[in-house]
């Protein structure tokens, strides 16, 4: 850990906060984006606690100095970066407070990371902070249930529902709609991994008729289909998706037959970042290829290079809709969220330097 943060943080919460990063570098646990932005919430309430901090700028860099210990964590795990940059947020706004009305005085603020004429004290700063991020833990808790109860918008009767993979998302939207609705899905079983089998298995058991098919396939029934409904692991400012491995080939095959496609997901995994298809080291994760080669073949595996990355680049134009707990989204219309949710100096999380504003503040 760095001085600076074994200056600031008691030696139990620094504890706590190496056993959280280890849970994120632990992939043998399967962890659902959900928990991790929950445990991330909660390390965050529990460093803004026990810290030693004075100012806002002490406590924005605090937080930033401990997420450059998480670089290659976090660019696996977006949800967990995406909730630093709404508690930055948090503090910043709190920080603030309710003065600037003015069109001229919110533009200032926008531009500027955190107030310098504030006088809040440590205590009321830290009780503003904590109760809007109470908040921010209730809106997450409800995101799910603020986008199933949409499903009845969407699904109609009689369609044919085309999906891909796994997520427990667009499983809970299918269900939903199967309560006033009858329709028939189709699964793609998502090689190598086969995920999507057990997304078909819980979607019949829920009552619905569901088909499972190969990948290859797809492009064979899409024809057919009314529409494509799929979750995805990060949305990128501009809308285009990280989704799992196999999305890109559906989401073309779907804009050759003038399918639309809808992406279920929380407003946690929006990214202010934009990432590139071409850029697989900053973009892709690579996994073991256990699953794709039988490795008692040693003869074989001597003369092949397997790569496995786990997911795929979606551009924004292969996309209809986004349905997220706030409602319904084009993915045009995403960049504002983007700004209303996470501060422009937030962005780059790996950028350490201190803000000018920062340092005054601390100063004073």
């Amino acid at each position: 850990m760095d001085s600076y943060l074994i200056n600031k943080v008691p030696k139990e919460t620094l504890v706590q906060l190496e056993e959280f990063s280890a849970y994120l570098k632990d992939h043998r646990k399967s962890k659902t984006s959900y928990e991790s932005v929950i445990k991330t919430i909660n390390i965050l309430k529990e460093l803004i606690c026990a810290s030693d901090w004075v100012t806002a700028g002490e406590l924005i860099k605090i937080i930033k100095t401990y997420s450059k210990y998480l670089p290659l964590i976090l660019s696996n795990e977006t949800v967990v970066s995406n909730v630093i940059r709404r508690v930055l947020k948090i503090i910043r706004e709190e920080n603030e407070g309710p003065d600037a009305t003015s069109f001229s005085e919110g533009l200032a603020i926008f531009f500027r990371s955190d107030s310098k004429s504030s006088t809040i004290g440590r205590k009321d700063l830290q009780d503003n902070i904590l109760n809007s991020i109470v908040e921010l833990l209730a809106e997450q808790e409800n995101s799910k249930s603020n986008i199933i109860t949409m499903a009845l918008e969407h699904i109609h009767a009689n369609e044919l529902i085309l999906t891909y993979g796994h997520s427990n998302t667009v499983r809970e939207f299918l269900l939903h709609g199967r309560k006033k609705r009858n329709f028939r899905v189709v699964v793609c079983e998502s090689g190598p991994s086969l995920i999507g089998h057990k997304m078909a298995k819980e979607l019949s058991d829920g009552g619905i008729e569901t088909t499972l098919i190969a990948d290859s396939a797809a492009f064979a029934i899409i024809h057919a289909v009314n529409k494509v409904i799929i979750g995805t692991h990060t949305i990128m400012a501009d809308g285009a998706l990280r989704a799992p491995n196999g999305a890109h080939q559906l989401t073309l095959a779907a804009q050759h037959f003038s399918v639309p496609v809808i992406v279920c997901a929380a407003l946690y995994k929006l990214s202010p970042t934009h990432l590139c298809s071409y850029d697989q080291d900053a973009f892709n994760k690579i996994i073991g290829p256990e699953n794709m080669l039988n490795f008692s073949n040693t003869k074989l595996h001597s003369k092949v290079l397997a790569s496995n990355p786990e997911f795929d680049y979606v551009p924004s134009e292969l996309i209809e809709l986004f349905i997220t707990n706030t409602g319904g989204h084009a993915p045009s219309y995403l960049y504002r969220i983007v700004s209303e949710l996470y501060h422009p100096h937030d962005n780059d999380l790996d950028n350490m330097c201190v803000e000018e504003s920062d340092e005054e503040t601390d100063k004073t």
